[in-house]
């Protein structure tokens, strides 16, 4: 939780501002409730107690008290009035025993100003009625009930001005509280999407630099999964659940201090339901954390079947396997299923009861308040105030059974999205050497390049920890040389390529460039200065020019030029829209040779030290290979190449071939030694051309 609360860091203002629109909204939903209250007791309710004059400033029913009540009292003859909560703090015994003494009358009383003439002259037609001052008058309920309803009506002026007054302050704070959660809403949805863009970014640039290792072993469906489903349920959390977390426990925290404020023991014993509500939470936090696990988990298998049998739809459907993939497909399916139905559960049983508890608090409450009201320890407005501030203190705790389900999904993706970050399986990239060689096409003809000297020295590679790859491999490539690998399959000749590039660390021994052990070089360094074409070449969406350029910035004339040294310039111009044609997802609308030929021209556009031909002319037909070479034979001019191929026809013209078995090297020479050593190489050869 703590790492998901620091992701808004970067957003500190924007934080400030859902607080104080969140703290504005929680106050003016608190103030409603207190002024219903308010308004109910002070004008639509309003009645008074009428106490003996002589009584209380005797010091009836304790000094402390009657000095008080002489404070709030108004005095009309011989009599004290004062408002009902003036004596809440005296129960039903005491208040039976002071009407028996006689200084508590046991009928309420209405006392108002005359602020009309209708109103003085209403008082003065009841004057056996009603109790007069020079300035206050007063009649019991019960009589005041009894007088018409236009009478009724002048002697509550104040009481209707107070009732107006009310309510356009309870629509006034309606107000407030539309503007400030709105305020608050955007301000938390507008943290929830930064923070999604924000750790999109992060995931992907984190997973970008992982090892080959580790993305070999983690399917892509997962990955995927992190990045959209994870990430999204975290941007939810940010949206819909902290904010209204913060809001629902300020709101509960500000309901009891108001209910305090209102009435110490009806509080108490509204609090008597928080005790089942707590150890609710408690049982189910745990089990319900436990089912959104199984949740994400089952969620990324699906995603990771979907990824692998979608790409591989040509396979499914070649190798008639549609019935069997919907089969493991519907099984996973399940599994899903049942991971979402246990948590349903657990959610069905909570909200209910969440909802039982806070009825009972209710119920608790109205009970025990009934004989309170009676005796006239509660008024009705604090009455009705409790009921809604106990339904206000429950709805955060049914928001929070609502939103549990996003807290729980949240946590558990976010447990998936860090477990990914804190796995930090890349190839390490701490060099700072960089070699800086003079361009190849300013030396002197009879020198050439100063720079591209390979040297394997005792490397030994495994993909599998017990299965080695390479064994012991030792060789060394002059500048500006083209050599050739061949060997069988499995023997190695591609992880030469991937060890080169640092696509891969060997687990004992050294590779050199230059002289300089490859580690000791940056990975951008290295990876500028070597430049594979690999066996299978991928082409992102886009346009041909884009997949040439990769974002390296390359003029139009750089990139046409390229293609045209790569022998693709003549197919590009002959497409609709040239080097504008888009490609679609895959490169379906290129074939494998015109995939391969943009590869080329990928290459050649960054002018590298060392080029590595992996397999790179096993998709191109006889007629375009030849055309490539003419190509090639520039490009490779005092440069080093490395030319891993099967067909032999490819290598003929190499400086210099190595052939593998097994991790190891089996011979070392030209094509005409080789054929006359009569060995592997030997035996190759005449495999493919008798």
């Amino acid at each position: 939780m703590r790492r998901l609360i620091g992701l808004t860091g970067p957003y500190k203002l924007a934080v400030f501002i859902t607080i104080i629109t969140l703290i504005a909204a929680t106050t003016a939903e608190l103030l409603t409730p207190i002024l219903i209250q308010r308004t109910l007791d002070n004008y639509l309710l309003r009645r008074e107690y009428a106490l003996n004059l002589a009584a209380v400033e005797a010091g009836k029913p304790n000094r402390e008290l009657a000095d008080k009540l002489l404070r709030q009292g108004k005095v009309i003859g011989p009599r004290l009035f004062v408002p009902i909560n003036s004596l809440k703090n005296l129960n039903g015994k005491q208040k039976e025993a002071a009407q028996q003494e006689g200084w508590l009358d046991r009928e309420d009383w209405y006392v108002f100003q005359a602020t009309s003439a209708e109103a003085g002259r209403i008082a003065a037609q009841y004057a056996d009625l009603i109790l007069s001052s020079s300035e206050w008058h007063a009649i019991k309920v019960s009589d005041r009930n009894g007088l018409s309803r236009e009478e009724r009506k002048q002697i509550r002026q104040n009481d209707y001005k107070g009732l107006t007054r009310g309510t356009l302050q309870y629509l006034g704070l309606l107000a407030v509280i539309l503007i400030f959660t709105f305020g608050q809403v955007y301000a938390a949805s507008w943290i929830a999407q930064r923070v999604m863009a924000d750790m999109r970014g992060f995931l992907f640039n984190h997973i970008i630099r992982q090892s080959l290792s580790y993305l070999s072993k983690t399917p892509v469906g997962s990955l995927v999964s992190r990045v959209t489903s994870d990430v999204g349920t975290i941007a939810e959390f940010f949206d819909n659940v902290s904010t209204s977390f913060l809001k629902d426990f300020a709101l509960m925290a500000g309901v009891v201090v108001v209910m305090f404020m209102l009435d110490v023991k009806l509080t108490l014993v509204s609090m008597a339901a928080l005790i089942p509500t707590i150890i609710l939470i408690l049982i189910f936090r745990k089990k319900m954390r436990e089912a959104f696990r199984r949740v994400r988990s089952r969620v990324s298998a699906v995603n990771s079947f979907l990824s692998e049998r979608i790409s591989g739809m040509s396979t499914v459907q070649l190798f008639d396997t549609e019935k069997q993939s919907a089969r493991d497909f519907n099984i996973k399916g399940e599994e899903l299923l049942n991971a979402e139905l246990s948590q349903i559960r657990y959610m069905a049983v909570f909200r209910p009861l969440i909802e039982l508890i806070t009825s009972a608090a209710i119920a608790l409450v109205l009970w025990y308040s009934t004989d309170l009201h009676q005796a006239g320890l509660v008024t009705l407005g604090v009455l009705i105030a409790f009921v809604e501030l106990i339904q206000k203190f429950f709805q955060p705790v049914r928001d929070i059974a609502e939103k549990f389900n996003i807290l729980q999904s949240a946590m558990a993706g976010g447990e998936r999205v860090f477990a990914m970050l804190d796995s930090a399986e890349r190839i390490p990239d701490t060099g700072t050497d960089i070699i800086t060689c003079a361009d190849p096409d300013e030396l002197p003809p009879e020198k050439t390049s100063q720079c591209g000297e390979i040297t394997f020295e005792n490397v030994h590679f495994s993909y599998i920890p017990g299965e080695p790859v390479l064994q012991g491999l030792s060789f060394t490539l002059p500048p500006g040389t083209t050599t050739a690998i061949v060997g069988a399959t499995g023997s190695g000749k591609t992880t030469i390529a991937n060890l080169l590039t640092r696509l891969w660390d060997p687990q004992q021994g050294s590779i050199f460039l230059d002289g300089q052990d490859i580690r000791g070089r940056s990975l951008a360094d290295l990876r500028e200065t070597i430049q594979p074409v690999q066996q299978d070449v991928f082409l992102f969406a886009g346009t041909i020019a884009e997949n040439i350029d990769l974002g390296t910035g390359l003029d139009e004339q750089r990139i046409e030029q390229a293609a045209e040294l790569a022998k693709a310039d003549t197919f590009i111009r002959r497409l609709p829209k040239g080097y504008q044609t888009e490609i679609t997802e895959g490169a379906v609308n290129l074939s494998a040779g015109q995939r391969q030929l943009i590869a080329f021209a990928r290459i050649i556009a960054r002018d590298p030290r060392v080029i590595i031909l992996d397999e790179a002319t096993a998709n191109i037909d006889t007629e375009t290979e030849s055309l490539l070479q003419a190509g090639l034979d520039s490009l490779l001019k005092n440069r080093t190449a490395l030319i891993i191929a099967h067909r032999l026809s490819t290598i003929r013209r190499a400086n210099r071939i190595l052939v593998l078995g097994h991790g190891t090297l089996l011979e070392d020479g030209t094509h005409g030694e080789l054929l006359a050593q009569g060995g592997v190489y030997h035996d190759l050869y005449e495999l493919q051309f008798s």
